[in-house]
């Protein structure tokens, strides 16, 4: 009987432990980044064409770093990625977060162990991203659209 409750509670824990849903703060490295890079793209999918502003104090980015660290949301692959931010950690690390603010598709998302990850963007890290991106760093030649 007593290896019968054993074997029960080993698979319960197995069970619970393979369940699979990620858990909250897949991001936690991005909390201790001292600066970052915006990137908003002049056509949303793509990258080649962009329009960039550097972020020294990443306290700015809280309400965005907040957002990244929810618990993920279903996948949303239709929404065109309008452009990503590069947090800059410690020791030369990179953590690239992409974003869309449009309608429905208003998401944060990255990649992490190869998996993709999106997470709802709020209302407030929308407003910082319309805000920084009025006062983007336009290259030589280029227009800001």
């Amino acid at each position: 009987m007593r290896s019968l409750s054993v074997m029960i509670i080993i698979t319960g824990f197995f069970f619970y432990a393979c369940k699979g849903t990620p858990a909250r703060g897949l991001m936690e490295d991005i909390k201790h980044s001292d600066s970052a890079v915006v990137m908003y793209y002049h056509t949303p999918g793509d990258t080649r064409f962009f329009n960039m502003t550097r972020v020294k104090k990443i306290d700015s980015l809280a309400a965005i770093v907040k957002d990244v660290n929810t618990k993920p949301s279903p996948a949303k692959d239709s929404c065109i990625t309008q452009g990503k931010i590069y947090f800059y950690g410690k020791g030369g690390a990179v953590y690239p977060v992409y974003f869309s603010r449009s309608g429905e598709c208003m998401t944060l998302s990255f990649i992490k162990t190869g998996e993709k990850y999106f997470t709802s963007m709020s209302k407030e890290a929308k407003d910082i991203l319309d805000d920084m991106e009025k006062r983007v760093f336009v290259f030589p030649g280029r227009q800001a659209e």
